[in-house]
């Protein structure tokens, strides 16, 4: 195609075929002719325009990005399991689903779990993401059985009440020439809180009231969305008129801010708070002797003990569900996981003490 314009040069434009995608554009000259680069380049378009056979993983990817599951999801988490999906059907895209009601592909899966071992946590979100895959494939009668179910991970976490911002943590963390005050600001609302990260970023002055924060948690808990309504005691007061005191653009209305008064991004506050806290040398040393840095959503199970080991307080489940945007049963399993043994002692020594 050619496009003449009065006082500019003329255009060819080369597309793969009528209607489909711009392969070149030359300025100038006489009509050009096809290269070889051209060819590859149509020949590649072609590829990319077949339709995706709906009886193989690609098929069936395409499908689950189109679902009401998929598109109920937040953005963020879409674009972490998006990721992973991505890696599955670079692996598995053109295998044939009825090969999935197969139990021998089970060992093809764990061998592809172990080809990741050196990021077991991403090999873990893989396999969780194909788990999930399989599973809307089975509701559909695509296939017969989830063979994905089941396959142990290889993260070993350990446990949450080990891995908690101490006071040491957080004098380190405002100390720290690396950390910028902006980060400081995080943590602070973190551990007076106990938000998840979405939250926090998300969270705005016209959900800040008189007495209490209220705001519908981002993330969903056993498939809601929790309320969470949070009272504004005097330390979180002190914290929040503090924060009002930083420079920010016109129209921004988060309470937490970057250094350039702009809103955090997901991404860009985990990129930077996980550098700082490398930085910083924050680390916990398991019992095997592994290092472990420490992560924002550490200080959310640190608010959490402390809700839990409070003397006087005695908060129920419910209770605790309320304030973090939990459910009751979530945070029965958090009682398990994100408190230690050491920290119920000394809290139950307290309650004698003060009987």
């Amino acid at each position: 195609m050619t496009s003449r314009k009065a006082g500019k040069p003329v255009r060819h434009y080369i597309y793969a075929w009528r209607g489909g995608p711009r392969i070149r554009t030359v300025e100038g000259g006489p009509k050009p002719t096809i290269t070889k680069a051209d060819i590859i380049a149509i020949g590649a378009a072609l590829e990319a325009a077949k339709p995706v056979p709906k009886d193989t993983v690609a098929g069936l990817a395409t499908s689950y990005r189109a679902s009401p599951e998929w598109k109920a999801l937040e953005a963020s988490t879409r674009d972490t399991w998006g990721r992973a999906l991505d890696k599955i059907e670079a692996k598995w895209g053109e295998v044939p689903l009825r090969l999935w009601c197969n139990p021998r592909m089970v060992t093809q899966i764990v061998k592809w779990r172990d080809s990741m071992a050196e990021t077991p946590r991403a090999a873990d979100i893989a396999i969780a993401q194909l788990t999930r895959l399989l599973e809307f494939a089975r509701l559909r009668g695509q296939v017969t059985v989830n063979i994905a179910s089941g396959i142990p991970t290889l993260y070993r976490n350990a446990q949450r009440a080990e891995i908690i911002w101490t006071d040491e943590d957080f004098a380190t963390w405002n100390s720290h020439d690396k950390v910028v005050q902006s980060l400081r600001d995080v943590a602070a609302l973190a551990a007076q809180t106990g938000l998840r990260r979405a939250d926090l970023i998300g969270l705005t002055w016209s959900e800040i009231g008189d007495v209490a924060i209220t705001r519908i948690a981002r993330k969903k808990s056993r498939g809601k969305r929790r309320r969470v309504v949070m009272p504004i005691l005097p330390t979180l007061q002190l914290l929040l008129d503090d924060l009002k005191t930083r420079p920010r653009k016109s129209g921004v209305e988060t309470v937490l801010v970057t250094s350039h008064g702009t809103p955090w991004s997901g991404n860009g506050l985990s990129g930077s708070f996980g550098k700082a806290v490398r930085e910083t040398d924050l680390h916990h040393v398991d019992s095997d002797g592994e290092k472990r840095w420490k992560h924002l959503h550490d200080i959310r199970g640190t608010y959490a003990t402390k809700l839990m080991t409070a003397p006087g307080l005695n908060l129920t489940d419910k209770e605790i569900g309320n304030l973090m945007g939990w459910s009751p049963e979530q945070v029965a399993e958090i009682r398990a996981h994100y408190v230690d043994d050491a920290a119920i002692v000394v809290a139950l020594g307290r309650r004698l003490l003060g009987a």
